[in-house]
């Protein structure tokens, strides 16, 4: 069974309802708002930026965002949230950065031997390294497509694993 990265948008008082516990993602139709599946590729991606797999620091630490202090209850695997002004920043972070930036941050042989969602050292060979950067660069573009959206709409943002 895999695990997959789902965002959607919605309005920033939602968020913070989401945030205070006013309200709970279960009172939502996820499916009423616009989303964007990332596959498998989301511990990866975290990891990419902010070089461990949770709690990275902001604006990176936005991109997939798996912070403990913005953590609510939903699933098997939690979900997180950002404020409108978060995913902002996170978008201006991803602006400055092309695919150079991303292969001088990518190193498969650590990602593996770190064991980073979804490689496993007994499954991956060397020949799939730049097979998982083109994997990782196709979900990241998709990102920022979605990011710029969201900046564009005034939108904050909630991100699961399902």
């Amino acid at each position: 069974m895999g695990m997959y990265g789902y965002y959607f948008t919605i309005d920033n008082k939602l968020v913070q309802q989401l945030s205070n516990g006013e309200m709970t993602l279960e009172h939502l139709k996820i499916g009423d708002y616009p989303g964007l599946d990332i596959d498998r590729s989301w511990e990866a991606i975290h990891y990419l930026f902010c070089e461990d797999i949770a709690d990275g620091e902001p604006p990176f630490g936005y991109i997939v965002p798996l912070t403990t202090e913005q953590g609510i209850d939903y699933g098997s695997f939690g979900a997180f949230f950002l404020y409108e002004e978060q995913v902002v920043e996170a978008y201006q972070a991803m602006t400055k950065l092309d695919e150079a930036d991303l292969r001088l941050r990518y190193n498969f042989q650590l990602m593996v031997k770190e064991e980073v969602y979804p490689l496993a050292p007994d499954v991956v060979s060397d020949e799939d390294e730049e097979d998982f950067f083109d994997y990782l660069l196709q979900h990241f573009n998709k990102i920022k497509q979605f990011y710029s959206q969201a900046v564009a709409e005034k939108k904050g943002l909630v991100f699961y694993i399902f």
